[in-house]
């Protein structure tokens, strides 16, 4: 894939199931790396896809819990606006930090109103 965005990269190898899902990032890495007719595109690949599927049974299976992405993220060692082996893009948003960032936005808002509603008191003063 080079160093296409990841939103490119996706669309291009068919970024959705049939069932209109997208595939987790760890299937969509294979299908980057990996075709029936060639197999892998390196060893390297291989080696950290193999890792991804052995983190992926040993989180999903115990106690402890870590989501694709941060399998993934773990296994790249992943960088701030760059996803090793998908290329440059902005890394997908974790639902914490996007609910985080909803409540900052919605507070910013009741702010604004408040604010508003004070200057239009003060208008008709």
């Amino acid at each position: 894939m080079g160093s296409k965005e990841f939103v490119a990269a996706r669309a291009e190898k068919g970024g959705t199931k049939p069932e209109g899902v997208e595939p987790d990032r760890i299937m969509f890495y294979k299908r980057t790396h990996y075709t029936s007719e060639k197999g892998w595109s390196s060893l390297e690949a291989e080696t950290h896809y193999n890792n991804m599927i052995d983190l992926k049974d040993i989180y999903t299976s115990g106690e402890s819990f870590m989501t694709n992405d941060e399998i993934v993220d773990t296994v790249l060692r992943t960088k701030s606006g760059y996803i090793k082996g998908l290329g440059y893009g902005r890394k997908p948003n974790t639902t914490r930090a996007t609910q985080r960032r909803m409540a900052e936005l919605e507070y910013s808002l009741k702010k604004a109103k408040q604010e508003d509603a004070s200057a239009q008191h003060d208008l008709q003063k």
